[in-house]
């Protein structure tokens, strides 16, 4: 056993989990049958009003020729605009111009699956494990 002192640290800047997510691209990157894909990439889109202030964004990342997305936000009075189905529909239009095969995401059963499935994304896995009857869906759309 190693005679060094570590430091446990129970909360982390901005910083520390880009140095985390680094780390485990690096790994990826260097093992195996990842040696021939390109890096983690991220690719985020942000809608702002006339004063700056953020009204919807999504936030994703491509990796192992697939999408993930993150976060998929529109502030309630641009919902009726269909800003969700306008981002979500240039994240597409990006992971098919980047080779993704697919794109996925989850959502809890208080959010917006019946949103995802009307874009053609398709339930996966469920965890219905959660308190107060709350599920989590995972869902995915070929391209």
């Amino acid at each position: 056993m190693s005679n060094t002192n570590y430091e446990i640290a129970f909360e982390c800047s901005n910083e520390d989990v880009e140095f985390l997510w680094k780390g485990i691209v690096e790994y990826n990157t260097t093992v195996g049958p990842l040696l021939n894909y390109p890096k983690y990439e991220p690719f985020r889109i942000v809608v702002r009003d006339e004063h700056n202030a953020i009204k919807a964004g999504i936030l994703t990342k491509i990796y192992l020729k697939s999408m993930y997305v993150e976060l998929l936000w529109v502030s309630p009075e641009m919902r009726k605009e269909r800003f969700g189905t306008k981002l979500l529909t240039m994240a597409e239009e990006y992971a098919k111009k980047s080779a993704c095969t697919f794109i996925a995401l989850d959502t809890f059963s208080f959010q917006a699956l019946g949103f995802y499935e009307k874009l053609n994304y398709s339930v996966f896995a469920e965890l219905d494990d959660y308190p107060d009857g709350i599920k989590r869906y995972y869902l995915k759309k070929k391209l």
